[in-house]
């Protein structure tokens, strides 16, 4: 196979060649391999969280890395993790999302009940005051995610 590709706009886009080109067996798509994102995600948000586990309850220190591979190997908390349009500045995981679970763990006594300065100022060093930090106070929205946290934090506390 030879050529080379060419930039398409939209006002030069022929249907007809794409059409045709998909019969004769010469279009190709680019799939993405979705358990591949979803590992990158789950190891991401690991480190992520590393850094806030000083914060972590006496209740919760021995089952902490327990509780978070529950969340992140759950199919309904990890499809709220990936990175989406609406959170462009998110490349790896969606950190608004985390917040969320984070500020959930929080209320539910996981971690410790300091401000939301303190929770952000160890994930987010390098910013003073990161965009995710009020996510922290917001919650789950999706009531089945919130009733299935509660159930995870009532498995594994001590």
């Amino acid at each position: 196979m030879t050529g080379h590709f060419r930039e398409v706009r939209p006002e030069d886009f022929d249907v007809e060649a794409l059409y045709a080109a998909s019969r004769e067996g010469r279009l190709f798509l680019f799939e993405k391999n979705d358990s591949e994102d979803r590992d990158g995600v789950r190891g991401e948000v690991r480190v992520y969280i590393e850094r806030i586990r000083v914060y972590v309850t006496k209740e919760y220190q021995a089952t902490i890395d327990a509780l978070w591979k529950a969340i992140l190997d759950s199919d309904d908390f990890i499809s709220i993790l990936l990175p989406n349009r609406r959170a462009r500045i998110c490349k790896t995981f969606n950190k608004y999302s985390v917040m969320r679970i984070i500020g959930v763990l929080r209320e539910l006594g996981v971690y410790k009940q300091y401000s939301d300065r303190k929770f952000d100022a160890l994930l987010e060093p390098k910013v003073q005051d990161s965009p995710y930090r009020r996510y922290l106070s917001v919650g789950l929205e999706e009531v089945a995610l919130l009733k299935k946290a509660r159930e995870l934090v009532a498995k594994y506390k001590l």
